[in-house]
């Protein structure tokens, strides 16, 4: 008998992508499982036409909203989506052959490559290019880490790749999306530099934007995928920047 599967989503206004998601997953999946925070589009009547259950919870945050959805999963291992992720038919194939003969052994969790579209394309360089994120996990073996955002699961068993395993990634319908979505970020990043105590100094939001930009424009052939290569190389400098002069605002708030 094969092991079962629940697959995870969190949720707030999932937008265009989200039936497309759940399409990619339904055969994989024993359970779906949607832990939402507040919709107010269509987000649960679509995961109601999937037959998905669903939670309705306020936001805690990335890291604790997460753990809570994979704590409240009926089943061990976990496919961790995000609505604007479309997993492949050669991914869910691999998935499926994986757990057709029972639970992995020796095996924690599982890295899928994410390939990121913009615009309609594939960006192929820059920051956004062979990303592997480990999304397919026993949560037996691990947690949630406390970051406020680009939270990972954290695992103390092996990891491995499956071949051909990859999601699809469609994060931001323009470039205003990319820009308020580099504005929260911003945010977030602050705030935690700033909890964490880290020694900041008054040249840290240039130094720290120019070599980002520097990493993800020239040093990763950002250039290569043209306007849209430009446009997230300048918007992660641009984050970076504020990030660490939002931290630095943050600090000097607290010795007045």
């Amino acid at each position: 008998m094969g092991a079962r599967l629940s697959v995870v989503y969190i949720t707030k206004n999932a937008g265009q992508h989200f039936d497309r998601s759940l399409a990619s997953v339904a055969h994989i999946a024993d359970e779906l499982l949607v832990v939402d925070s507040g919709s107010q589009d269509d987000t649960l009547m679509v995961a109601r036409s999937t037959g998905a259950r669903i939670i309705e919870r306020s936001w805690p945050g990335f890291a604790a909203q997460r753990q809570f959805a994979v704590a409240a999963a009926e089943n061990p291992w976990v496919l961790m989506m995000d609505a604007d992720e479309i997993l492949t038919e050669a991914a869910a194939k691999a998935i499926r052959n994986t757990f057709l003969i029972g639970e992995p052994a020796g095996v924690a969790g599982y890295l899928l490559e994410r390939r990121s579209f913009f615009h309609g394309k594939e960006i192929c360089y820059g920051d956004w290019a062979h990303d592997r994120v480990l999304r397919l996990f026993d949560r037996r073996c691990g947690a949630y880490g406390e970051s406020l955002v680009h939270e990972a699961w954290e695992t103390h068993g092996t990891v491995e790749q499956i071949p051909g395993c990859a999601l699809h990634h469609y994060s931001y319908a323009n470039y205003g999306e990319l820009l308020h979505k580099m504005c929260l970020y911003a945010t977030l990043n602050a705030q935690q530099v700033h909890q964490r105590g880290k020694a900041l100094h008054a040249y840290m939001p240039m130094t720290h934007a120019l070599a980002a930009f520097w990493r993800g424009y020239f040093w990763r052939l950002g250039f290569l995928d043209g306007m849209e290569g430009a446009a997230i190389a300048w918007t992660t400098a641009l984050g970076a920047f504020m990030k660490y002069a939002m931290a630095l605002e943050l600090r000097d708030c607290d010795r007045q």
